[in-house]
């Protein structure tokens, strides 16, 4: 592959030491997972402070929209992420470089697409939604500023799922924390100078993930990685593209079934009124945190799989998921007794209410033990998808996300136990873990080998 490998940048997950590259190459994923928190609550503050409260509530309403968007695209990316994997592990420059061909073109096709429908359903989704006349206009209005920006966003993701493909996590945290600064300098400048409001809020979005886009582009083709992304490359390859499908589409489709999962569970937790609903928003903002190591780690997994299956290093490949699983279940002993030990003091970050206080506390004791198996799940999920089996793990999260529907209804409106929506998903989440275990250790990842072995030889 030349010289990309020797750059400091980039992390060869098929040689050396096996826990120590996956740490190396996983603590940018997960810098960036907290930089994308942290935005998040600027950018809200921003609006909130600078445009007012009905500016906030109008990206607000829109937010359940964009999230949607945003997981599908990062759930698609999975695809570009597995398929660079594997094709760089077998040191396979040609098929590389097919590969990046079709994701590009791919990724452009796709871009239009939601594009096109995103600003043709803005008003109806809005509408079902439920969307409050007073804020309607300027959720609409940044929604279509947002999706006009799809291109840079949907080449951002695709782009980073590419060079994480290649070993290189860095750069896309790179270019993530300087667009997510220009980003905030853009509102500043949007709401201030130019006094634009929300609409300048969602220009600013798009501008900000169009030069992330071109940034990405830009590094896949000065970073030395022996491909190039240009109109000459831009080819539709029927195998390569039809593998980052098989591989992106499931993903982006498990990641779109849990958040209407989410929103399905929000209507038993709207029935306990304003306190719990504030008390289930605090755990669930902490159970965020303390997931972004997991997700990390777990994310790094499926790069690591991936270009080891290039070279089908199957010994190699079971000591890292074996490691991961024993590190993340070891952390999760540690995370789980934080959680416990400090369930009364994280609330208080959030409210000086009692009644909301006590809530989150019960909430948190019951979510803490779901520490304890939640890597497992991740691990084994990410392994299988860096195989290039996305279908099944995609219907094992969808049974943990929507059995948690019947779940809480059940065990909290039913019986009138608000806590029964923490149980419920400390139920729905072990399911959702023995199901992945259940397929994988029972003959999945044997399968999921032998097609690869199948695939290769063709």
């Amino acid at each position: 592959m030349g010289r990309g490998f020797s750059l400091k940048s980039r992390v060869d997950l098929t040689e050396g030491p096996i826990f120590k590259n996956l740490l190396l190459f996983a603590l940018p994923i997960l810098l960036g997972t907290i930089v994308t928190q942290l935005y998040n609550v600027a950018d809200s503050v921003i609006v909130g402070q600078m445009v007012g409260t009905d500016a906030l509530a109008a990206v607000s309403a829109a937010s359940p929209v964009m999230s949607i968007i945003n997981m599908f695209l990062i759930g698609l990316s999975a695809g570009s992420n597995v398929v660079i994997a594997q094709r760089v592990g077998a040191k396979d420059n040609r098929a590389l470089q097919r590969a990046l061909g079709s994701i590009s073109c791919l990724t452009l096709l796709c871009a239009l697409f939601i594009t096109a429908a995103g600003l043709a359903a803005s008003r109806p989704l809005l509408e079902v939604l439920g969307t409050p006349e007073g804020i309607f206009q300027d959720a609409r209005l940044y929604l279509v500023a947002v999706y006009l920006g799809t291109t840079g966003n949907l080449v951002y993701q695709m782009g980073s799922g590419a060079l994480r493909g290649m070993g290189d996590s860095m750069w896309p945290f790179v270019f993530l924390v300087f667009c997510s600064g220009l980003n905030i300098l853009l509102d500043i400048l949007a709401v201030q100078m130019f006094h634009l409001g929300v609409l300048g809020v969602g220009i600013a979005t798009s501008l900000s993930q169009l030069v992330s886009g071109l940034g990405i582009l830009f590094r896949l083709n000065r970073g030395g990685y022996g491909v190039k992304v240009t109109f000459a490359t831009l080819r539709l390859d029927k195998e390569e593209a039809k593998q980052v499908a098989a591989i992106g589409l499931p993903a982006a489709i498990q990641n779109i079934g849990n958040a209407i999962a989410a929103l399905c569970v929000q209507s038993s937790v709207n029935v306990f009124g304003a306190a719990f609903i504030a008390a289930n928003s605090i755990v669930t903002k902490v159970d965020d945190m303390i997931n972004i190591p997991i997700i990390a780690l777990s994310t790094a997994l499926c790069t690591f799989v991936g270009q080891n299956m290039g070279l089908l290093r199957l010994d190699r490949i079971k000591k890292g998921i074996n490691s991961s699983i024993a590190a993340l279940c070891g952390l999760g002993v540690v995370m789980c007794g934080v959680l416990i030990a400090l369930r009364n003091v994280f609330p208080l970050l959030f409210t000086t209410e009692t009644e909301v206080a006590g809530y989150a506390a019960q909430g948190l004791f019951i979510l803490s033990f779901m520490c304890l198996f939640h890597g497992i799940d991740r691990c084994l999920v990410n392994a299988m998808r860096g195989a290039g089996k996305s279908v099944v793990p995609m219907i094992t999260a969808q049974f943990g996300a929507f059995s948690r529907i019947p779940l809480a209804y059940f065990l909290a409106v039913k019986t009138g136990n608000c806590l029964g929506i923490f149980w419920a998903l400390l139920i729905a989440s072990l399911l959702r873990t023995l199901a992945i275990a259940f397929y994988y250790y029972g003959g999945g990842w044997k399968r999921a080998v032998e097609k690869f072995e199948q695939r290769a030889v063709r």
